[in-house]
């Protein structure tokens, strides 16, 4: 009922139906061999065939309703999650119930003698397990009032997309049959129904249903070795080398498969037991006729949390007049660091005032990451890089002071004061991995591209600069030379720092591998183009990044 509670509360109210219904469905394996009461398995069909209405699988709802029925005649639905659709199939699931229960019996024509019996399920109660590799026996009595001459049980091995028939045989005062070892090479379920014939091959009545078959649960070992009637049990068959080609949860020749049951959390199919596969994280059924499991084997964890470290590589482009004031993309600073901008005037002469271009360090970044990948048969993932840098350009102390032509008259200073620099990292990201299916795996290697369209950074790197300065800091003339390495009116002005100055929005692409120490941690390195803009700058970063995936 903890877990009737949580899936009908929590997954079931959050639209989480694939998580209800494998709650509800551990529950009722929990409740095997009369391990609960029949007014719980009543309230836990209920549950189930409402989380197949919230999805709208109705008919797998009103066989889940006629189960319930089945074993609490008194089960009701639940009031405050009933819907139109849903009462019309638990009305519907009420018919055939009664139609059940009155299997059998025959009715009269007026002169007393029986009819065939109106169709609907024959009383019968499969056996409680079987082996893996054994063949199953099905039993099934049929009333003195239904006049059978022949029967045929439809069957569905588990795992497989379809159904198989096997004409019975008369065996005492009903007919039997044994399932045959090549359908039941797997733990799981087997399905199966009864369907019986008259001499003319009308149906005169059904143990079960497609909707509501029987089932049988096979295992790896089992208490009692079930048989038909007056007969030994049957023997168990070699095992095949290999499971049936596309039968979910079956390893790879040689492999070996793990002790985790139905619903606990996994990395790989191998770490399940036989007959279940990793889908989505959790072992389960590889398919499910009813189209309520996950086909096909797990893709591994969908989900990377990182946290990256990454440098700062700005291709400073090559360029005159960078103190000047007259390229925007620059701005000068005198150097040790205290924000005084320079706001000079340059004597244009050569070996001065100008930069090489090249790459230079600009700083480094430290970033949260996320990604989850969006399907699980496609490796492709969205996420979301937030962080913050360190280095870039000083924040300008002092605004521009107008120039004086050494008369009193006071000159346009071309010089504008410079925007602090943004520290804040944000950008939005898609990423493919190639050559694999995994995110992370132990002991491989996983590439991958990657593109962000659009981000919010600034990267500014500095060049040193000598420029031989026609003014004083304050902005008037100078009359007399301060240094032999500058002309007459001049003074000298060592290593500022020229800033190239990139716009605060970025778009990149670049690439990466994803190293596997274990099969949920592992190490990534990348290589990362950024692109600066509205003002223009090329960026190269390099990152490292621990990486976990869940």
């Amino acid at each position: 009922m903890k877990l009737h509670n949580q899936a009908m509360d929590d997954d079931y109210l959050s639209v989480e139906f694939d998580k209800a219904e494998k709650k509800l469905k551990d529950a009722l394996k929990k409740c095997d061999k009369n391990a609960c009461s029949k007014s719980v398995v009543g309230k836990l069909h209920i549950a189930l065939g409402t989380v197949y209405g919230g999805g709208n699988k109705l008919e797998q709802a009103k066989a889940e309703f006629v189960l319930a029925l089945q074993a609490d005649p008194k089960a009701a639905l639940i009031d405050a999650l009933t819907t139109t659709e849903l009462a019309q199939a638990f009305k519907e699931a009420q018919k055939e119930a009664q139609a059940a229960g009155k299997a059998g019996k025959a009715s009269g024509d007026g002169g007393g003698k029986a009819t065939k019996a109106a169709a609907g399920d024959v009383p019968h109660t499969p056996v409680a397990e079987q082996a893996v590799n054994t063949p199953v026996p099905v039993y099934v009595e049929i009333p003195d009032e239904i006049d059978a001459s022949k029967a045929t049980v439809r069957y569905k091995p588990f795992g497989s997309p379809k159904w198989k028939s096997l004409e019975m045989r008369r065996l005492e005062s009903g007919f039997g049959v044994e399932i045959p070892c090549e359908d039941v090479t797997t733990t799981g379920e087997l399905r199966y129904f009864v369907i019986l014939r008259d001499e003319a091959g009308d149906p005169v009545g059904t143990a079960g249903s497609m909707q509501a078959p029987h089932r049988v649960p096979i295992k790896n070992e089992i208490e009692h070795e079930p048989s038909l009637p007056g007969q030994e049990p049957p023997k168990r068959c070699a095992a095949k080398e290999d499971c049936p080609p596309g039968l979910p949860g079956c390893p790879e020749a040689g492999g070996k498969r793990g002790d985790k049951t139905w619903g606990a959390a996994c990395d790989a199919t191998e770490e399940c037991q036989s007959g279940l596969a990793c889908v989505n994280g959790t072992c389960e059924q590889g398919s499910d006729e009813g189209g309520g499991a996950s086909k096909g084997k797990s893709k591994g964890n969908r989900n990377v949390v990182g946290v990256s470290g990454q440098l700062d590589l700005l291709l400073v482009r090559g360029t005159d007049y960078v103190c000047s004031g007259s390229d925007a993309a620059y701005a000068c600073f005198y150097p040790g660091g205290d924000g005084r901008q320079f706001y000079g005037e340059p004597a244009d002469l050569e070996g001065t005032n100008g930069v090489k271009g090249g790459l230079s360090l600009a700083g480094w970044r430290v970033m949260l990451s996320y990604d989850r990948q969006l399907f699980s048969d496609l490796s492709l993932l969205l996420g979301v890089r937030v962080g913050f840098a360190f280095g870039g350009s000083p924040s300008s102390k002092n605004g521009p002071n107008p120039w004086s032509d050494g008369a009193g008259n006071e000159l346009q200073n071309p010089h504008l004061q410079a925007l602090s620099f943004l520290p804040l990292h944000a950008e939005l990201r898609a990423t493919y991995f190639l050559l694999g299916d995994r995110i992370v795996e132990k002991g491989g290697f996983r590439p991958y591209a990657f593109v962000s369209p659009i981000g919010l950074a600034q990267v500014n790197a500095s060049v040193p600069v000598d420029v031989c300065d026609r003014r004083t800091e304050e902005g008037d003339p100078l009359s007399t030379s301060s240094s032999n390495r500058c002309p007459a009116n001049t003074r000298y002005v060592e290593n500022l720092d020229a800033y190239q100055i990139t716009g605060r929005n970025f778009s990149a692409l670049g690439a990466g591998v994803v190293y596997g120490i274990t099969q949920n941690f592992g190490v990534s390195a990348e290589m990362k183009v950024m692109l600066m803009w509205p003002t223009l700058g090329l960026v190269l970063a390099p990152t490292v990044s621990p990486v976990f995936a869940f």
